[in-house]
Order: C-alpha cells, then sequence, then structure tokens
C-alpha cells in the first residue's frame, strides 16, 4: 500500500507542475507585449499542458493495468505514446521558434532541425519488432524520449538561456529566471531522454521519476518568476506613455500662453522700434543731448523686459534636469506671472507675497506647478474674477496658498483631482495631467498639495514647502 500512495502522489503531482506551468503561461495577457518570445509561449504551454496528461494517464493504466485480462490494450498504448510525441513536438517547435528570434536570419535552417529528428525516430521505428508487445511499447517510449524528449529540451532550454541574455536590460531578475528556467529545463531533458523509466539514480538512490518531478518543479518556479518580465514591460510601457503625456500637457500650457506671451513680447520690441525711429531724429534734427539719452534709456527698458519675457518661457519649456538650489518663492512666483503675459489682465490678482525662508528647490520645475495651478483657477472663472496669491511661513514650512472664486469642485471629485488623467474639461481642453504632475513635483520636493474647495464659492490650493531640505533626483 505505502508503494501504491508513493506512485499515486509522485504522478499525480507530477502532472499537477506541468499543468500549473501550463496555467502560468496562457493565463497570461502576452499580447500587447514587445517582447518577442511572448508570441511563441503558448507552445510551452501545450507542452506543459500535453506533458501533464500524459503522466495522468499513465498514471491511470498503472492503478488499472490489473483490470485488463490480457494486459493494457494497444489503444491505450498508444494513446500514451501520442500523448508524449505531441508533448514533445510542441517543445520541439517552441524550442525552434526561440531560436528563430534569436537568430532571425537562420529560419530555414533552422526548420530542419524538428525534420531532422523526426526522422531519426521514424528510422528507428522501421527497424524496431512490429509485434505489439509491452516490449515494443517500451522500445518506442525510449525511442521518443531519446529522439524528441531530450532534443527538445536542449533545444528549449539552450533558447531560454540565450534568449536571457538578450532582455537584461528590461529585468535583470527576469533574465536570471529565465535563465534559470533553461538550465533545469535542460536537466529534465537529460533524466526524461537519456534517462529509461525506472531506473534507480545511483548515489541518490531515488527512482529517476522523482528526479524528475524535481526538476519540472524548479523549470515551474522559474518560469513562474521569468513571466513577470511582462508586468515590468507593462509598468515601463505606462511610464513612458505618462512621460509623453506630460510633456503633451506642457505643450498644452505652452500653446495656451503663446498668444499672451507673443503680445507681451510684441509691446517692448514695438517701443524699441518706435525709440530707434525717433532716435534717428533726434540725432538729425537736435543738438540737445538729453533727448537721445531718453531714447536709449527706453530701448534699454524694453529690451531688458523682452528679455526676461523670453528668458522665463525658455526655463519653463526646457526639458533639462537641474540641481536643486536656495529657491526663494516670491521670486518664483512673480517668474510665473512674467509668462502668463497678458492673460492675466482679464483678472482681478492680488498679491500677498510675506518674507519667507528660502526653500531647496528646482525653480522650473516649481514655476510649472504654480503655472498649471494658476491656469486651473482662471479656467474656474472664465467670465473673470478675483485670484489672491498669498505666501507665508508656518512653522517649519513654507505655504504658498492659490484662492480663486470660481465654480468651487464638486465634494465626489474632490478626492480624485490629483488622480491622472481626470478632469472635469471638455474633451481637448485637458488631458487631466495637469495637477498630478503638480503632485509629483511637490512630492519630489519633499512637499505636498492641499486642496478647499466649496462650489460656487472658490477653491483654495495650498502648496505646503519643507524648509532648508536637500533632495536629489
Amino acid at each position: 500500500m505505502p508503494d501504491h500512495l508513493y506512485t499515486y502522489l509522485l504522478y499525480l503531482i507530477y502532472g499537477m507542475v506541468f499543468f500549473a506551468m501550463g496555467v502560468a503561461i496562457t493565463s497570461r495577457d502576452t499580447r500587447t507585449s514587445n517582447l518577442s518570445v511572448a508570441r511563441w509561449l503558448w507552445l510551452f504551454g501545450l507542452f506543459a499542458y500535453v506533458h501533464a496528461f500524459n503522466e495522468w494517464f499513465e498514471l491511470f493504466l498503472i492503478f488499472h493495468e490489473h483490470s485488463f485480462p490480457a494486459g493494457i490494450p494497444p489503444l491505450a498504448e498508444f494513446t500514451k505514446l501520442a500523448l508524449l510525441f505531441s508533448s514533445f513536438g510542441f517543445l520541439l517547435l517552441f524550442g525552434m521558434k526561440v531560436f528563430c528570434v534569436i537568430f532571425p536570419g537562420k529560419y530555414h535552417q533552422l526548420c530542419l532541425i524538428p525534420l531532422f529528428f523526426v526522422s531519426i525516430w521514424l528510422l528507428s521505428m522501421i527497424v524496431t519488432q512490429s509485434e505489439w508487445t509491452p516490449s515494443f511499447f517500451r522500445a518506442i517510449d525510449f525511442r521518443i524520449r531519446n529522439f524528441m524528449g531530450f532534443p527538445a529540451a536542449l533545444i528549449s532550454g539552450l533558447g531560454f538561456i540565450i534568449y536571457s541574455g538578450t532582455i537584461r536590460h528590461i529585468s535583470d531578475k527576469g533574465s536570471r529566471n529565465f535563465s534559470g528556467a533553461g538550465f533545469f529545463l535542460v536537466g529534465y531533458g537529460v533524466l526524461t531522454g537519456l534517462v529509461p523509466s525506472g531506473t534507480i539514480l545511483p548515489l541518490l538512490d531515488i527512482p529517476v521519476e522523482l528526479a524528475r518531478g524535481v526538476f519540472a518543479f524548479a523549470v515551474l518556479h522559474f518560469i513562474m518568476n521569468a513571466l513577470n518580465i511582462f508586468d515590468v514591460e507593462r509598468n515601463l510601457l505606462i511610464e513612458e506613455r505618462l512621460h509623453r503625456f506630460a510633456k503633451s500637457e506642457k505643450l498644452h500650457s505652452l500653446g495656451k500662453l503663446a498668444f499672451g506671451i507673443a503680445h507681451e513680447i510684441n509691446n517692448p520690441l514695438t517701443n524699441v522700434s518706435l525709440n530707434v525711429e525717433l532716435l534717428k531724429k533726434d540725432l538729425v534734427n537736435s543738438n540737445n543731448p538729453a533727448f537721445p539719452a531718453k531714447r536709449f534709456d527706453a530701448i534699454e527698458r524694453n529690451l531688458d523686459r523682452a528679455t526676461k519675457i523670453a528668458r522665463e518661457l525658455l526655463s519653463f519649456a526646457s526639458q533639462n534636469e537641474s540641481n536643486f538650489q536656495a529657491t526663494d518663492i516670491n521670486d518664483v512666483i512673480a517668474g510665473t506671472m512674467d509668462l502668463l503675459g497678458a492673460r492675466r489682465n482679464a483678472y482681478r490678482i492680488t498679491r500677498n507675497l510675506n518674507e519667507v525662508p528660502s526653500i531647496s528647490a528646482i525653480p522650473w520645475k516649481l514655476e510649472e506647478v504654480f503655472l498649471n495651478v494658476i491656469i486651473n483657477a482662471m479656467d474656474a472663472m472664465p467670465e473673470g474674477g478675483a485670484l489672491t496669491i498669498t505666501t507665508k511661513r508656518k512653522g517649519d514650512k513654507v505655504v504658498a496658498e492659490i484662492t480663486d472664486t470660481g465654480h468651487g469642485i464638486s465634494p465626489n471629485h474632490l478626492d480624485k483631482v490629483l488622480d491622472p488623467f481626470f478632469t472635469t474639461k471638455e474633451v481637448g481642453k485637458g488631458t487631466g495631467l495637469g495637477l498630478s504632475i503638480c503632485f509629483a513635483i511637490m512630492e519630489s520636493h519633499g512637499g505636498k498639495i492641499e486642496l478647499d474647495s466649496h462650489v460656487d464659492k472658490g477653491t483654495t490650493v495650498s502648496l505646503i514647502f519643507p524648509i532648508g531640505v536637500q533632495n536629489n533626483e
């Protein structure tokens, strides 16, 4: 009875390991993956499923062989062999496809691999006795393992090992797991393809079936961990798209500012042009040096104004990373006001800027935060309104408050406004990334955003910064 229980558990768990392997692979959604091996993993999954049923069918035959009066019927034997041949056939095809992925220029030569081994197996069958005796079926079983099982596991295992080197840039852990799966798959191929079933392994003094089960379990472990690379790839893709959307959000903001900036720069340049013309006349018609001096002062003043506006715009538009530096939050707000240009003239803007300690920050990133918040406040007041910007010190924090008299935020939306892609604006009016980008920037500065809003009464956005914190991105 203990032997029967041991055999039952061995083959049951052995089959369950391969079945779990198949489930792990086929339940993984790889349709959006850019990894070249993803499109062929289903072949490995089919191998695992069919191999699991082969082990369970063999278990069934072991426990019911005495139920048949004249031994196991040939149909049952052929069914077992068909399952074994099919499983290793799928594995061989998978290994060939992996090598085609690694060496795309060798496709036609690699296609000869399965044909070669199938031909060798067929030739071995020709010289085998044709009587349907137990020894005949054992011979076929062993030849399938020799000429199909071992080459299939060897090719697939080596394919995993070589392919692991091509994905190290995505995930070093995923690469190691693919390599581990390949190593144990090769070991499984040796045990299942070169060592006859029923053999007691020397030194270990265990049946080869148990060793096969251990290696199969190791393959399952590494495969399940290796499949996590698709999650890593998906996260990298999401991060890349968020980064792209963040750039789009910045371009959207720049587009809204473009008209005001152009108008703001055009005014001083027009003034410069006018003063140049007047200066020419003064130099020709006047002997009084005071007139040219006034013209030069006006030209210099307006050029400085245009240069300052252009510098603020370039600083905001730049994607170059900067180091954290001591920053006066009031200077950041002044720069943001310059970026708003003529658009600010439609609102009653009050600045209560108190003297506050410097904070450690990247100034142009904070300008992006203030610009997003202020533009959102203006969008909430389409007919114009009052906007109040206050800075103050509160304990070991510097607080900047932007208060508008707009339509406010619904309580149902208040907890969602910082979520990526959430927006209450019409389609085409915003991506829903503005405040979420602000939140990420504030977090990188060790700060936070707090919202206080009442429907039809306005919103206050508090930007809270720590004093004297040094950060590095």
